[in-house]
């Protein structure tokens, strides 16, 4: 509701007409640093994101990119370059991932422990609503949003950025290594795929039943494909059922299809080489944690300047998330505690201490020339620019200052008040090792994820959004 100002006001307004939805912010950038983590991040795995991290997604979103794009054909459609034209070719590609999802929870053996974007709808769509309810259960905004927080909008960048993926790397068009992919997923579901021969839509342009089909389902495709894929919730060819399924996230093992990841997500393109060369240096380095692993990759790419920077900066923010820490297991269950209190006790003291070692060390590191590198220098030296017995509250008045999306807590006459349920040890700043490592596993370039970065798994989706 909306009322009219005095004519004598002029001062603007903002007047909501509507019920505004706050927007949900992750909490994975405490210090402020995510910017110049992602500036290392693209030099130790480029073309890959955090949620680039099973191989098998892959498999079946090359699957369901090369299916959606005969019907997309079929429609007689033509190219995704236009805004619209990209909406018009995700409406064909959107249902296939949904349906996917089903097909796990309906068939799969613990299908909790497997990444399935959009779950939380789909499961009661499937099995409380009996796939009555409209766009698998969710509202016409979710659907919507599917396309940034679903499957395809965490691993397109791996369609755009890894060669042989798609046409040009457009993210839309299949090309040899998708599908390759595709042909091999669809000879493993067997009686499970849909009814017509793979890339008959579109190479049998006369005659062919599904040439003028799609034209009917336009505006509502996820109907469409309800109505044509009618086997989705069918189990495979026997004895390989399990090979069409999101593997669990606590599995590190290369996959049947090994070959033919290996060949995309490592092929001898630039960044291929990189991801490859990454990955096998983290398997050779004799590390007992994350840092050891980046102390060995400045060795191995030191004529790199994000290499160069790796281990200072990983040591000074785990430094940094580490006092954070402190603070945060002080005040679990409580409304608010004193701050004078909690930086006299001696793991504050000892987390500070060290703290202050790192941005001391990281000031007379060797300079880089890296974009963002002055938000680090910047932490650093509001650290070091204050008496140690003010370096705790210097911290957490920086992270309410700088940091990035929701805060943790702020102080308040000398009070500490949380502002999101405390906890620890979650949102480290890490550069994609593990994901790298793992699918290399999967793909069989690895025998195993490295020890000293199996326990960066719990950084997952939280700290990168998808590439859209």
């Amino acid at each position: 509701m909306s009322t009219l100002a005095s004519p004598r006001d002029s001062s603007p307004r903002l007047l909501f007409t509507a019920p505004w939805e706050p927007v949900v912010v992750r909490r994975g950038d405490a210090l402020g640093l995510r910017a110049f983590a992602d500036q290392l991040a693209d030099a130790v795995a480029p073309g890959m994101s955090n949620r680039v991290n099973d191989d098998r997604w892959v498999t079946i979103l090359a699957w369901c990119l090369t299916r959606s794009h005969e019907v997309f054909h079929a429609t007689h459609a033509r190219s995704a370059v236009t805004r619209r034209e990209q909406q018009q070719r995700y409406a064909w590609l959107r249902p296939l991932e949904l349906m996917w999802v089903a097909r796990t929870i309906a068939l799969a053996d613990q299908w909790r422990d497997r990444p399935l974007s959009g779950q939380r709808r789909v499961r009661p769509w499937l099995e409380v609503d009996e796939r009555q309810s409209d766009r698998f259960g969710m509202s016409v905004d979710q659907f919507r949003a599917y396309r940034q927080t679903g499957m395809y909008g965490g691993y397109r960048i791996a369609f755009r950025k890894w060669a042989g993926m798609t046409v040009g790397g457009d993210g839309w068009t299949p090309a040899g290594g998708t599908l390759a992919l595709a042909r091999w997923l669809d000879d493993r579901l067997g009686p499970a795929r849909p009814w017509w021969t793979s890339h008959e839509a579109h190479e049998r342009e006369n005659g062919h039943p599904l040439c003028r089909a799609p034209k009917l389902g336009q505006g509502e495709e996820h109907k469409w494909w309800l109505r044509h894929w009618t086997e989705f919730l069918r189990h495979s060819r026997r004895g390989e059922n399990e090979l069409t399924f999101p593997r669990p996230r606590n599995e590190s093992q290369a996959l049947a299809e090994s070959r033919l990841l290996e060949s995309v997500a490592f092929a001898r393109d630039p960044d291929g080489k990189r991801r490859r060369a990454v990955a096998q240096a983290s398997a050779r380095a004799k590390a007992r944690d994350h840092a050891a692993v980046c102390e060995h990759l400045s060795q191995v790419f030191e004529d790199h300047p994000s290499f160069v920077a790796l281990p200072f900066f990983t040591r000074l923010a785990d430094a940094g998330i580490g006092a954070m820490n402190v603070v945060a297991e002080e005040l679990h269950g409580r409304r608010d505690v004193a701050l004078a209190p909690v930086a006299a006790m001696p793991r504050a003291r000892d987390a500070v201490e060290r703290l202050s070692e790192e941005a001391d060390a990281w000031r007379r590191a060797p300079s880089v020339d890296v974009p963002h590198v002055h938000t680090v220098g910047r932490f650093a030296e509001a650290i070091l620019d204050r008496p140690r017995a003010e370096r705790l509250g210097a911290l957490l008045e920086y992270h309410e200052r700088y940091g990035g999306g929701l805060r943790w807590f702020v102080v308040r006459n000398g009070r500490v008040e949380p502002r999101v349920t405390p906890r620890s040890g979650s949102t480290r700043y890490r550069f994609r090792l593990w994901a790298l490592c793992r699918i290399a596993v999967q793909a069989g370039l690895l025998s195993q994820v490295p020890e000293a970065i199996r326990d960066d798994a719990s950084a997952g989706d939280e700290q990168e959004d998808s590439d859209d």
